[in-house]
């Protein structure tokens, strides 16, 4: 089983995405975030996460709920904690990693080019905040198109 953090941080009513440039999902936008190292806590993950991909230090405000994923695919589980973070308000992104943007929740509902259960995560555990455990099953089609069922 992988553990895996997501960061979910809000500025003026939208969300930081970032573009996955390597590993699951090139190409598309999603949460920033990555797995939890040995001897790691799941509030250091995510901080030393933030400032890997988008250069900045942040201040970890909660988890907002966690998720078992199967991708059915590679036959493999993760375990995902999605966390709030807070950046502050005169802080600039300056170094990233990845390409960066926010995104507004009408945005989100639209997007094309984004993982979908990234999509999934923000609406149930921020926008919301119905519930603090999703369980999500990931199936990978003949295509290489990627579907998600809860």
């Amino acid at each position: 089983m992988v553990n895996v953090v997501l960061g979910i941080v809000e500025r003026a009513n939208k969300v930081l995405v970032i573009k996955r440039e390597r590993g699951d999902f090139v190409g598309l936008w999603g949460i920033p975030g990555g797995k939890v190292e040995e001897c790691e806590h799941i509030d250091e993950a995510i901080l030393r996460e933030m400032s890997e991909e988008i250069g900045i230090k942040m201040k970890f405000q909660s988890v907002l709920g966690f998720v078992t994923e199967i991708m059915h695919d590679i036959k493999s589980t993760s375990l995902i904690y999605v966390c709030h973070l807070i950046m502050d308000k005169h802080c600039k992104i300056t170094n990233p990693e990845f390409e960066y943007k926010w995104i507004s929740k009408e945005e989100i509902e639209v997007c094309n080019d984004m993982i979908e259960s990234d999509k999934i995560f923000i609406e149930e555990f921020y926008l919301k905040k119905s519930q603090n455990y999703l369980k999500l099953d990931c199936y990978c089609d003949e295509k290489g198109n990627y579907f998600w069922k809860k």
